[in-house]
């Protein structure tokens, strides 16, 4: 894997829960290469609240199977509720992970709280890019759901009143149009074909509710300050 990260995060504060060893070195790696400071890492929920007592940063990555071997969300669940009371008025989000979906009533209260989900576990071995996604979507506010678990509940999210849901691509390409990219420079960065460019950018202006490119770029610029 290349450490060659196009977008840089310049000292983002950043906090980990995750009790595998593995998985949290491997994350820590991708984060820490895309100029993120990673302020404290935890275990369990104990470690977790302990930490966030002393200082929230602006963006958790957390694990909600916070117990290997189970299927059991609770005390993942309940541990994110308790940072978003934690975090009450200011910005900061959560982005969830888990190998194992979690049911639709999970993952909409999650939405609605500002949580960004991805169902894929150790991804940061081969799409980093979805990170960088999911980092985007958390400071602006918006609800991104990887691919696996977006076409399911597209229909359902958008008529979520105040959610904006972009799918992990269509965060990465938005962020691109407000660098100045044409669809044929985006194309060629990202590896793809124009008209797939081009799909994206016209589901983006969708569910932005703009008309234009310049629009939806003003929406990130504005997002991210």
């Amino acid at each position: 894997m290349s450490d060659d990260y196009t977008i840089q995060f310049n000292g983002l504060e950043v906090a980990i829960i995750e009790n595998e060893p593995q998985s949290l070195r491997g994350l820590m790696h991708v984060l820490q290469q895309m100029g993120c400071q990673i302020v404290w890492t935890a275990r369990n929920d104990e470690e977790a609240l302990a930490a966030s007592a002393l200082h929230l940063p602006a963006v958790v990555f957390s694990d909600l199977r916070l117990m290997r071997g189970s299927d059991d969300f609770a005390p993942g669940w309940q541990l994110i509720k308790h940072l978003y009371q934690q975090g009450s008025g200011r910005r900061f989000a959560v982005i969830i992970y888990s190998s194992t979906p979690m049911t639709d009533e999970i993952v909409l209260e999650a939405i609605r709280m500002g949580c960004s989900y991805i169902v894929k576990e150790d991804l940061w071995d081969h799409e980093r890019d979805i990170l960088a996604s999911a980092i985007l979507a958390a400071r602006s506010g918006s609800a991104l759901l990887s691919n696996e678990v977006a076409g399911g509940l597209e229909m359902i999210v958008n008529r979520m009143q105040g959610v904006t849901l972009l799918s992990d691509k269509e965060i990465m390409i938005l962020k691109l149009v407000a660098d100045g990219l044409s669809n044929k420079e985006i194309a060629k960065r990202q590896f793809v074909a124009i008209s797939t460019v081009k799909t994206h950018v016209s589901n983006i202006l969708a569910k932005l509710q703009v008309d234009n490119r310049g629009k939806a770029a003003e929406w990130f610029r504005q997002q991210h300050g």
